[in-house]
């Protein structure tokens, strides 16, 4: 049939049009998602038996609960914000945990999305402890995984998503086998986890090239590089986007926790987003690498990883120095961490670089008097850290301590605060190629709290450290 050279090109257009839109994602079956193919009566029944659910070899109690159920405990109470149907599955007292393996066979060019509901109860017993949720291959080849610790994202009484994207590349491990849900409880006596509303969806993807390189850049410090106070549901209309659509070409794998903490919240390496649970309160919360990621894939329109480790009121003397650290030391698991996140991108195919340390911390050696050695400190650090994830010409930024923070008002605090950004400064003039000073001076207001920055605020830090990457040495 011949066609009129318009209407080939409406054709063309169309077929274009539709080669462009995105695919449709697919529901991934998954049996007895939401506990409801099992009865029980009253509130809770311990049991090991839940249909189409294998439990693991484990410690701990576990079992389903109905939380809209009047009993002895008050876990829920009314009707619950969150829950899928009449049942939920619990943990207590103990690591516990089940599995499924599912008809889905992992595939190539794919991106997987895993979302669990998780609920905070508002009485009985115990403490949320953590959830360990995982998606992996029939014989246990990594392809999504990640823990919530301290605190659970959703309001006491209330159940809310947690969940994790991941794109495969050509050739990831286990191509093929059938695909396996986990979800575990936490290790910790007296510490309960509840789970929900178990969802799967694989979205086919555009191929990516093999062994495709990606830019590497590693987030580190205290408790406002983990984001502490940076709730995601109180960002500004102007920044909400960092949230809801973070850049595809942007990864992330963190390690966060605060000192003290039994438990830390783990993702492995996958698509940058929030990070769920274990930040002030019972939100989704996130740190500068939100905007860092996102503004970084824009801006030079290519892929990015972070890797981050953040862990809450850690000083550089007391725990993050290689050799002498006066407290818990934190710079083996940092150089750790590192490493196994490199290890993951490239079995995901990639060939990551390490370009940048973007360094947020220093309040705690400001408060607590160590501040007058922060500099000479500092400076031992970067040079260990180049050393040992063999990247002698990493750039490290290193973010000035707000001076307007009402923590640093006194006149000791505000001495040791002046001390931590003078060997910030002293640091970046004597390697001037390779160290940069970020200022934050000028944010004076709407803090979070006396040291934490706001959730708009965080985003600033990391749109800041992006810019300055990009601007070049």
């Amino acid at each position: 049939m011949n066609m009129p050279s318009q209407g080939i090109r409406i054709a063309c257009t169309l077929a274009a049009a539709l080669a462009a839109s995105p695919a449709p994602a697919a529901e991934v079956a998954v049996v007895n998602p939401s506990f409801e193919q099992d009865s029980f009566a009253g509130e809770f029944t311990v049991t090991n038996a839940v249909s189409g659910w294998r439990a693991l070899g484990e410690s701990g109690q576990r079992g389903l609960l109905a939380p809209e159920t009047p009993g002895i405990q008050t876990f829920y109470s009314g009707a619950t914000p969150g829950v899928d149907g009449n049942n939920i599955e619990f943990h207590w007292n103990g690591q516990s945990g089940i599995e499924q393996v599912l008809t889905e066979r992992l595939q190539a060019n794919t991106r997987y999305t895993l979302t669990v509901a998780s609920g905070t109860r508002n009485g009985g017993a115990g403490a949320f402890g953590r959830y360990d949720i995982r998606l992996t291959t029939q014989t246990g080849k990594p392809v999504v995984s990640w823990s919530g610790a301290s605190r659970n994202l959703a309001a006491p009484g209330a159940f809310a998503d947690t969940g994790r994207d991941f794109e495969t590349g050509a050739n990831p491990p286990g191509l093929g086998e059938r695909l396996r849900i986990e979800l575990r409880g936490s290790p910790l006596a007296n510490t309960y986890v509840d789970l929900d509303n178990v969802r799967l969806t694989a979205t086919p993807v555009a191929a990516r090239p093999a062994a495709m390189p990606i830019d590497v850049f590693i987030v580190s410090g205290q408790s406002n590089s983990q984001g502490w106070g940076a709730n995601s549901a109180r960002l500004s209309a102007a920044n909400r986007h960092y949230a809801d659509a973070p850049d595809p070409r942007a990864l992330l794998g963190y390690r966060q926790h605060l000192l003290g903490d039994a438990l830390a919240s783990i993702g492995s390496m996958a698509q940058l987003d929030t990070q769920g649970s274990g930040f002030h309160g019972n939100y989704d919360g996130f740190g500068p690498e939100l905007a860092l990621g996102s503004d970084y894939a824009v801006g030079s329109d290519k892929p990015v990883a972070i890797i981050k480790y953040a862990v809450g009121m850690a000083g550089l003397a007391q725990n993050f120095v290689k050799t002498g650290a006066s407290a818990t030391p934190l710079y083996p698991t940092l150089i750790q961490h590192i490493h196994a996140m490199l290890a993951e991108l490239r079995g995901q195919g990639y060939a990551p670089t390490l370009r940048a340390m973007f360094w947020l911390q220093g309040e705690s050696d400001a408060l607590f008097g160590t501040g007058s050695g922060y500099g000479a400190n500092l400076s031992r650090f970067m040079a260990d850290v180049r050393a040992d994830v063999q990247a002698p010409q990493l750039r490290f930024y290193l973010t000035q301590i707000n001076p307007n923070m009402p923590s640093f008002a006194a006149p000791a605090a505000r001495t040791g605060m002046q001390q931590v950004n003078d060997g910030m400064v002293q640091a970046a003039d004597a390697d001037p190629q390779r160290v940069f000073y970020v200022r934050t001076d000028d944010i004076g207001a709407g803090f979070a709290d006396d040291t934490h920055y706001s959730a708009d605020q965080t985003i600033d830090i990391g749109r800041r450290w992006a810019a300055r990457y990009l601007s070049g040495p």
